[in-house]
């Protein structure tokens, strides 16, 4: 892995702007840098959808979030409304610099509303999925 240098943090601050992310980490064989930026969106961003606001009014349901800042994609069998999913199954990818990392349902049970769509750009934390558990 190439270490980091200014260049690199440069570019993956700007592209964290851009798209309106709160943090950025990267890492490297030649260190660590963590940063966290201010909560505004970026102008050219859509408002919350109802989905998303939905979220925190809907306790009564789970939520599988992303792992990390990156873009959303799907897996073979993407995330769908009906489909069951199992904890510890990888239910999504979120590709950061160009690695595809996947993430794990922390949860049993049917999914019940996909919030995000595919090359979607997702933050730490966000809800990926509404999952009404078992």
């Amino acid at each position: 892995m190439a270490e980091l240098d200014s260049d690199l943090v440069r570019h993956a601050l700007g592209v964290a702007r851009k798209h309106g992310f709160a943090e950025v980490e990267l890492g490297a064989a030649g260190g660590r840098f963590e940063a966290k930026l201010s909560k505004s969106r970026p102008a050219s961003s859509k408002p919350l959808a109802p989905a998303q606001v939905q979220t925190e009014e809907a306790p009564e349901f789970g939520q599988i979030r992303s792992t990390l800042v990156g873009y959303y994609r799907p897996t073979k069998t993407p995330l769908a409304v009906g489909e069951r999913v199992q904890q510890g199954q990888v239910v999504a990818i979120v590709s950061a610099l160009g690695i595809a990392n996947e993430v794990e349902s922390t949860l049993s049970g049917e999914v019940v509303e996909v919030l995000v769509e595919p090359d979607q750009p997702v933050e730490y934390g966000q809800a990926l999925a509404l999952v009404r558990p078992e």
